[in-house]
């Protein structure tokens, strides 16, 4: 979930930024934007619990095309969940693991990001793995817009799968919050899980537009049983 909080939280800062009307795919950014995002979360479940965090750099190339590189922590200290790259050991949890990626984000019309990452995790875990992120807000511009956000992630250390789907709206907006609600989940499978896996539940956002900062709270049910889930992310952006 963290990768479609900041993904979202970027795409709705930077929309008005990155339109323009009849600009080619290859036509450099002028001017250009340098952009990080910083993000954490907490998960807990009957089954799994987990923190991370991290930060994402991007640097635009042109209109629609950006260099992508991301750094993140995961401390795993119960059971292995729907975004976990652990193999299940004897001696169990809890696990420590970072991670490197690097990749693009391709952005064709305003507000809508699509993110492939390919890279290494360190620590307990040591294998490759390949994450994609998309974004996409409709009716940008009106006084409700909707945001929908999928996330798709491959670990070849123990061979699972994971995707994510988020789906809000905005229900309300001022001059310095803005408030959004809808629902999300996550199914998984594959490797050292086996069958599908899947959880759910209604979630809600709060944007604070001063500081950039996106603070996301899901609830919910699943293979997982019960579940929670704190996700916040701040974004930061430089014009060239």
């Amino acid at each position: 979930m963290l990768a479609l909080g900041a993904a979202m939280l970027a795409a709705a800062s930077r929309a008005n930024a990155q339109s323009a009307t009849g600009a080619g795919f290859f036509d450099l950014a002028r001017p250009g934007h340098l952009t990080l995002t910083l993000f954490g979360l907490g998960y807990a479940s009957g089954k799994y619990a987990t923190t991370s965090q991290g930060a994402e750099i991007e640097q635009s190339l042109t209109r629609h095309l950006g260099l992508v590189g991301r750094v993140s922590g995961y401390q795993l200290y119960r059971g292995t969940g729907f975004d976990s790259p652990i193999v299940p050991r004897a001696n169990g949890s809890p696990f420590h693991l970072a991670r490197l990626d690097g990749g693009i984000d391709l952005s064709p019309i305003e507000g809508t990001h699509l993110v492939v990452l390919g890279g290494q995790d360190f620590g307990d875990s040591r294998a490759a793995v390949i994450e994609s992120n998309f974004s996409s807000w409709l009716g940008l511009h009106s006084r409700h817009p909707v945001n929908a956000s999928f996330s798709a992630d491959h670990y070849f250390n123990n061979g699972v799968t994971n995707s994510l789907i988020d789906l809000r709206t905005v229900i309300a907006s001022t001059a310095n919050f803005m408030t959004l609600a809808g629902a999300g989940g996550a199914i998984w499978g594959g490797g050292t899980t086996g069958a599908a896996k899947g959880q759910g539940g209604p979630d809600l956002g709060l944007y604070v537009r001063r500081i950039r900062t996106l603070v996301s709270i899901q609830i919910g049910y699943g293979s997982s049983q019960q579940y929670g889930l704190l996700a916040v992310s701040t974004h930061f952006d430089w014009k060239e």
